[in-house]
């Protein structure tokens, strides 16, 4: 018997709202979840979402321990104005209650662990804040780790975890909090694969066989991630999927969830939509030397039913289609939030 008292769980594992949501209070703005989001958000019958906490190494207005403390911030101030529209979950006992209480259950995940600096007592700090994933990169070195670049070249950064990166990986664990491997490099990930005691997450990477950029994840580290239990969330961000037009579609995509299915089986596919249009809108990123105007394939939430479509016509069962949507996500909360 479900634990949900509603047809289908749709988990998306990455959106970048905490930043959206820091950017939108400074310029005086509150109640940003119910005027931008929350309409798109239950169109598309979503339920759950991971809130990134990504720090810009570009930003002048404070570092990043600061930047993250704002993030965080805003989402309690989001909580604290627009009561019983969503709610922070910590646990997965939480989730179901949110869930069924007919609210949107919100998580938080670092995206890089930049705020951490070189101090692993900052993280049991940020799990009493509310913060249930630790994803250690993104682009960039750090001193935990290397991030994968989304155009290799001479001087690419190929090292694996730091000491302090392995601290980080067992402290998180002793938490009980999700291991995230996206933005990771190989050497990394594969560091994480043989420290992690439970499921490892990749929130939101496709498939290097298809889009062979650093970013995306080869067979090898898709079907290890299988193996640990863990969920790879497909992305939907334009330069994760290709780079030539008729690689940056819906077809595409789905293209890549065969892919991801076949190595490592459905049971161990979610979504990870990444919708970037909002926060980089009119932006190109070089991927593979080519440059790659940045969107999103599903537009929103909204347009979900499309997606849906696309993989009933290649044959996908409503179990399938469950599970992908969300409960391999909620299988790996379950057993690691506690």
């Amino acid at each position: 018997m479900s634990d949900f008292n509603i047809p289908r769980i749709i988990v998306d594992s990455h959106l970048d709202m905490c930043m959206y949501l820091r950017q939108e209070h400074q310029n005086g703005r509150n109640g940003v979840i119910k005027s931008d989001y929350l309409e798109d958000i239950k169109a598309g019958g979503v339920n759950v979402i991971v809130s990134a906490i990504y720090t810009d190494a570009t930003d002048i207005n404070g570092g990043w321990l600061q930047q993250a403390c704002e993030q965080i911030a805003a989402l309690y101030a989001e909580q604290e104005a627009t009561p019983g529209l969503f709610r922070l979950c910590t646990s997965y006992d939480e989730i179901v209650a949110t869930v069924n209480a007919g609210e949107l259950a919100i998580l938080l995940s670092f995206e890089g662990c930049e705020p951490l600096g070189n101090n692993p007592e900052l993280l049991p700090l940020f799990h009493r804040l509310g913060v249930r994933g630790l994803g250690l990169a993104h682009a960039r070195r750090n001193l935990a780790c290397d991030g994968a670049r989304y155009t290799s070249g001479k001087y690419d950064m190929g090292g694996g975890l730091t000491a302090l990166g392995a601290e980080f990986v067992t402290t998180a664990q002793r938490l009980g909090m999700l291991l995230d491997v996206s933005h990771l490099n190989d050497a990394g990930t594969a560091d994480v694969l043989e420290l992690a005691t439970g499921p490892v997450i990749a929130s939101h990477s496709n498939c290097r066989a298809l889009n062979p950029t650093q970013r995306n994840l080869p067979d090898s580290l898709i079907k290890a991630i299988g193996d640990t239990g863990g969920v790879i969330g497909i992305n939907g961000c334009s330069i994760i999927c290709g780079v030539q037009p008729h690689e940056t579609t819906l077809s595409y995509l789905v293209d890549h969830i065969d892919h991801m299915v076949e190595v490592t089986g459905w049971q161990h596919v979610g979504l990870g939509f990444d919708l970037a249009e909002r926060i980089m809108p009119g932006a190109s990123i070089t991927v593979n030397g080519t440059s790659v105007p940045v969107f999103d394939i599903v537009k929103n939430y909204a347009a979900l039913p499309q997606l849906t479509a696309e993989l009933q016509k290649r044959g996908y069962t409503e179990e399938m289609i469950d599970g992908i949507y969300g409960k391999n996500f909620l299988r790996v909360y379950k057993e690691i939030l506690k």
